[in-house]
Order: C-alpha cells, then sequence, then structure tokens
C-alpha cells in the first residue's frame, strides 16, 4: 500500500514538473519588453508603499482601492533588492502622474525597467506556486491527467498569459480566486481536512488583497456550502447547520487573518483602509467614480438595469479573444456536466464545472451591469475559469473516445494528444509574442485588447539608436513608463487629458519644445477625441512607422519636419 501511495505522489511530482516546463519558459522570456499604462502607477505607488513601511507610516501604505497590496509587497521587495538604500533618501512620497521618480532614480545610477523586471521575476514565482497549487488541488478532484491539461491550457491561453506577465495584479488574483474556489471543493466533496479549508481562506483573503473585486467568490463559496448542508441527511439538521457556518467562519477567518497581517494600514488605521477599498469600490462600481468625486454613497442613484449591454460585450469580447480550443472544450464540458456515465464524469467533476462555470459568469455579470470600467482584463479570472472548464471538457472528450475506439487506448497516443493539443494551444498566441494580451481569434476581425502600451517600448528603441539620444526630448502620447521606462533621454508626456479638455495650446507648445513627436494610432478608434491630431497630420509621413500584427501602432515625427500648417490645425 505505501508502495501504491509512494507511486501516486511520485507520479504527481513529475507531472507538476512537466507543467512548469510547459509553461515556465513563456512567463519569463521577453519579461520586460513591454509597460502598460496601469504598471507606471504601481511602481511608483510601490515605492512609496515601501517607503512608507520603512519609515513605521503604517497608515500611508493606502494608494489605490483596489488595494493592491499584494502588487506593493512584490514591487517593494524586488526594490529591497534593487536598490536598498531607497529608504535613506528622505525623499517622501512620488506624485504617481509626474516623472519626477524616473528622475530620482538615474539620479541615483538606477533604472525603473531593472525593478520591473526583478518585481516580474519575483512575480513569475508566486504565480508559479499558484498553478501547482491549482494543478494538485484539482488532481484530487478531476484526476491527474485531466488536472495536468486543464491547468497546462488555463496558464498559456494567450490573453491570460499576456496579463500574468504584467504587474497589473489581474493574472493573480485570477489565480488566488481559482485555488480559493478549489481548496473549497476539495474540503467539501473530497477531505474534509482543515488545511484545504485553511488553504482556501487565505487564498481568498490573498485574492482581496490584491483585487476588492474577487468578493464575489463569497457567493460561490456560499452555494457550495449551502447546497452541501442538503447533502448529508445522515446528520441532524441543526447539528449540519452549526457545521455549515462553523465551516464558513472557519474559512472567512482565515481570509481576515492573512488580509490584516500584510496589510501595514490594517495594523493602525482598519476602518479608514476598509472604507477606502469597499466605499471607492462600490462608488466606482455603481455610481461611475470615486467617493472623492461622488461624495458619498448614493443608494438611490445607484443604476443596473441599463448595464446589461455590458454583459453582451465582454462576452463577444471574450468570444475574440479565446482560443478554438477553449471553445470546443466548453462544448465538452457541457457533455461532461449531463453525462450520466458516473464513471467518466463524477460527482466532484460536475460540481466543480458548475462552480467554474457560476464563478466566471459572476465576473462577467459584475462588470458588465456596474459602471466605472469596462477593460476586458477586469474579467480575467473569467477567462481563467473557462479555460480551466475547456481542459477538463477536452480530458472527458479523450477518455470517451478511449473509451469508443481501443486502438487509442494506449499511454503513448495520450501523450501525443496532450502534446499536440497543448502545442496548439501555445502556437495561436506565438504570433502575438511578446505582448500576448493583444490575441485575437483567426475568426475575429480585431482584438479585444489594443493599445494597451504595446509597441511603445519599440519606439523608445528606436530613438535610443539616435546619436546622442541621452540629449533628446521625446513628446510621447501616453508615454509615462511605458516608453520613458525604456528611453535614456528625456520624455515629456503628451496627456489625454489636454485632448479631452482641449488644451491644444498646451499640445502645440511642446511639440515645439520636443525634438520627437510620438503618436499611438492603435486607441484611435477607442479615443474619439485624438481624431483631430490625426485629421492635422493626415499628409505628413511619419519618420518611422511601426507596426504590429499588420496594425499601424506608432508613428514617429521629427519635429522640425513638422509644417506650421499642422499646428494651425490642431489650433483651429
Amino acid at each position: 500500500m505505501n508502495n501504491l501511495f509512494s507511486k501516486i505522489n511520485q507520479r504527481k511530482v513529475w507531472l507538476a514538473i512537466l507543467l512548469l516546463v510547459i509553461t515556465f519558459p513563456s512567463r519569463m522570456i521577453h519579461i520586460d519588453r513591454a509597460i502598460n499604462i496601469d504598471e507606471p502607477f504601481w511602481v511608483i505607488s510601490s515605492s512609496n508603499f515601501y517607503y512608507a513601511i520603512t519609515h513605521k507610516n503604517f497608515e500611508d501604505t493606502y494608494f489605490e482601492y483596489h488595494p493592491g497590496v499584494t502588487n506593493m509587497w512584490i514591487i517593494s521587495t524586488a526594490l529591497f533588492f534593487y536598490f536598498p538604500e531607497y529608504r535613506a533618501y528622505e525623499q517622501g512620497f512620488f506624485d504617481t502622474r509626474k516623472p519626477k521618480y524616473e528622475e530620482f532614480m538615474r539620479s541615483h545610477g538606477k533604472e525603473a525597467i531593472e525593478l520591473v523586471r526583478i518585481s516580474r521575476y519575483i512575480q513569475a514565482g508566486i504565480l508559479t506556486f499558484l498553478v501547482i497549487a491549482a494543478f494538485l488541488l484539482l488532481s484530487i478532484l478531476i484526476g491527474e491527467n485531466a488536472a495536468l491539461l486543464a491547468t497546462a491550457l488555463a496558464i498559456i491561453s494567450p490573453f491570460f498569459l499576456g496579463h500574468s506577465r504584467l504587474l497589473n495584479m489581474e493574472g493573480m488574483v485570477a489565480l488566488f480566486v481559482l485555488v480559493s474556489l478549489l481548496g473549497m471543493q476539495v474540503y467539501i466533496n473530497k477531505e474534509r481536512k482543515t488545511k484545504y479549508l485553511l488553504l482556501s481562506g487565505l487564498a481568498f483573503g490573498l485574492a482581496q488583497l490584491t483585487k476588492s473585486t474577487s468578493i464575489v467568490l463569497i457567493g460561490v463559496v456560499t452555494l457550495i456550502l449551502f447546497i452541501d448542508l442538503f447533502k448529508r441527511i445522515e446528520q441532524d439538521f441543526s447539528v449540519k447547520l452549526w457545521n455549515t457556518i462553523r465551516t464558513f467562519l472557519i474559512w472567512l477567518g482565515a481570509a481576515v487573518l492573512i488580509y490584516f497581517l500584510l496589510w501595514p494600514g490594517m495594523w493602525v488605521a482598519p476602518g479608514r483602509m476598509l472604507s477606502e477599498v469597499y466605499g471607492n469600490a462600490f462608488s466606482y462600481a455603481f455610481q461611475g467614480a470615486r467617493l472623492e468625486v461622488t461624495e458619498q454613497l448614493q443608494p438611490a442613484s445607484f443604476s443596473l438595469t441599463t448595464r446589461f449591454d455590458g454583459i453582451f460585450q465582454y462576452l463577444q469580447n471574450w468570444t475574440t479573444s479565446t482560443t478554438p480550443i477553449t471553445w470546443l472544450g466548453l462544448i465538452f464540458s457541457i457533455f461532461a456536466v449531463f453525462s450520466k456515465d458516473k464513471q467518466r464524469s463524477q460527482s466532484p467533476m460536475r460540481s466543480t464545472l458548475v462552480y467554474l462555470a457560476i464563478l466566471g459568469g459572476l465576473f462577467i455579470a459584475m462588470f458588465g451591469i456596474a459602471q466605472g470600467r469596462n477593460s476586458q482584463h477586469y474579467i480575467l479570472s473569467s477567462y481563467v475559469c473557462f479555460d480551466v472548464m475547456a481542459g477538463i471538457g477536452w480530458g472527458y472528450a479523450w477518455t470517451w473516445m478511449q473509451s469508443r475506439w481501443t486502438v487509442i487506448n494506449r499511454v503513448y497516443i495520450s501523450i501525443l494528444f496532450f502534446i499536440v493539443l497543448i502545442g496548439t494551444q501555445i502556437s495561436l498566441g506565438l504570433p502575438y509574442a511578446p505582448y500576448y494580451f493583444n490575441y485575437k481569434s483567426p475568426f475575429a476581425s480585431e482584438a479585444a485588447t489594443l493599445g494597451y502600451g504595446e509597441g511603445l517600448s519599440q519606439a523608445a528603441d528606436y530613438l535610443a539608436q539616435k546619436p546622442n539620444a541621452k540629449d533628446i526630448r521625446a513628446y510621447v502620447y501616453n508615454g509615462m513608463g511605458t516608453f520613458s521606462f525604456f528611453f535614456p533621454g528625456e520624455t515629456l508626456v503628451f496627456k489625454r487629458v489636454y485632448l479631452i479638455t482641449s488644451d491644444y495650446s498646451t499640445i502645440t507648445n511642446e511639440m515645439r519644445e520636443s525634438d520627437y513627436l510620438v503618436l499611438y494610432p492603435i486607441i484611435r478608434k477607442q479615443q474619439p477625441e485624438t481624431e483631430k491630431i490625426f485629421r492635422a497630420f493626415q499628409d505628413i509621413s511619419p519618420e518611422k512607422t511601426i507596426i504590429i500584427n499588420g496594425l499601424d501602432y506608432i508613428y514617429i515625427y521629427r519635429t522640425i519636419d513638422i509644417p506650421e500648417a499642422v499646428y494651425e490645425k490642431i489650433l483651429q
């Protein structure tokens, strides 16, 4: 018996190693070739977080309602190793909207892009740990082979891979939520061991520290416990009810504990931290702005009934940014849920599929109905849930085919099947490297995510090759971090707010003060306020056009070559 268990454990270890071999390289190669438009904020906020902690200003560790604490710990850890003297210069806190932070780093011989690179390595290690945890939990629920397939297909899915390579929190929260759900599933439906319950609760607490929107998981966990309450018919109802309540309290207690321990702000001002996080989250969701704008939550003004078009938009974009492998796998997963073959589709598999579908649907519903934000990466947790479902579906389909055709019921054929399936998933994303999140399905006309900062590093590389590049001043649309982290010269940021407020005099003045102008035409459709600028330049050929996947992403102009007529058109 011991030998049997030893062989099973060894097999899990080898499969886990195989999973690392499949997924880890894509998480590390060219990891520093793109900075998205959100990352500079978190790099500066995390540096402020590090400064606040090292100076024991714990109340000043709140910077955004997400709250992004796990993200800030990662970047702070990287800063400790890369620039430990940072805390000693008494520079205080930097404004996240101004370039003073980069100037400070360079004045001490440090580069922000190096900090990003180290931070991403640390994040990759954390994500790898979560991937292995998800695989091990899934293997208990659905078997090792199906677990390997489900985890691998989800982790190398192009849209998830692209966003999980960035420091934007979505990849971490998606995996924290997945591990929490699977941990609860194992505890309820397989092994009533406290370690699984605590793991689930701790993962949920970390998800909340990462992004408050993960609160939807409470609904799914409550549903799991409620259904379990009526499954155990051998116990008295009052005993079952108390056991269910106790289970929930232990789970929630573990989440609260890790939330408190890892956020220094909770040590000194828990009321303020919680009100800032959840007050602003609800204000943004239902009133479209932060509390500093709306001043207070006004339930009478909450609007949900007019936002169902948002759900359709998210689903439509999901189809354009998901691979055919996932589509087919989801179809197979439906058959698995309703299959009467209890040997291939056991109860834990079916319930896991159902809860994954509910959780993924809740994220779409939450962001689709509520106001404030509509970026596709907000539902990255839905992508992961559906990709895992697809992997389970493929596992079910393969066992069904093996039962029908014995000729394929051989180990080497199963290995070949897994290689082809996973290889296809990888190959679909490779043309979109190193960004991946701009992937579009073969049947889509446009990607769900464009203009998230991709390509601007290439513009910086182009100008960095110029003679005396350190003396060049570049005027770059959305260039803070996305461009400036890579460029050795001076970056003057062309701010979108100038277009929204029609501040064209500032735009033309800053153009004249610069050596090069870098425009970002990929966002022209998304941001109609840019139309006037692009019309003014429609007859002017750029010095350099950067093309990615057949699309014009960036135009680079030498300002000395820009005719006076262009300035006049902008000012009209």
